[in-house]
């Protein structure tokens, strides 16, 4: 697996650069913000993956080992491939990612080219339980426990605001279906 390379930028082209490392060319498709910010004989540092199907292998290339993180969640997204997930990237900063999946935004997934409303719902819907693992969100608020299914169904059982957002400031990260939040919720309140 090759996890980074260190070269120089011996070409570019849309999508692309091929990042020459001791005497070898690789080609890794990166994004719109990683294009902008190099160019031609630049010495670059690039952090990838490597994505291999059944026809082909490729590089995708990153600022960063973050960047590297939140591809591997949105490729985990049924219907995303390395691609789409790829360009999301290229659009968009970790942070801004990190905020639409936590207030549910799709707005800004449908930003990118061939990302649909349909395609931003469900991508902020199977990527919400597992970016507490990339990132501290901040779970408090009345703006983001209002979006939060388990504040919802809590608020469905009777209990007030006050209690709601007491225990669901609390919820452990490695918790990560609706429902094991929800039962943790129930057992630690009061």
């Amino acid at each position: 697996m090759i996890s980074s390379l260190s070269g120089v930028v011996s070409r570019k082209e849309s999508g692309a650069v091929e990042i020459e490392v001791g005497g070898v060319g690789y080609l890794v498709w990166t994004g719109e913000r990683f294009l902008r910010e190099i160019k031609e004989g630049d010495e670059t540092r690039i952090y990838t993956y490597m994505a291999v199907g059944e026809k082909e292998m490729s590089l995708y290339g990153f600022l960063s080992r973050e960047e590297v993180g939140v591809f591997k969640y949105l490729i985990s997204v049924s219907g995303v491939g390395p691609k789409s997930a790829a360009l999301i990237l290229g659009k968009l900063k970790v942070e801004e990612i990190l905020r639409a999946v936590s207030e549910a935004d799709t707005k800004v997934f449908e930003q990118v080219k061939g990302i649909g409303k349909k395609a931003a719902q469900k991508i902020i819907i199977e990527l919400k339980s597992k970016v507490g693992g990339l990132k501290d969100l901040d779970l408090s608020g009345e703006a983001r426990a209002e979006k939060d299914e388990v504040y919802e169904a809590m608020k469905n059982l009777g209990f007030s605001l006050s209690e709601v957002e007491r225990v669901v400031v609390r919820i452990p990260v490695d918790l990560v279906t609706v429902e094991d939040r929800l039962s943790w919720c129930l057992r630690n309140l009061g």
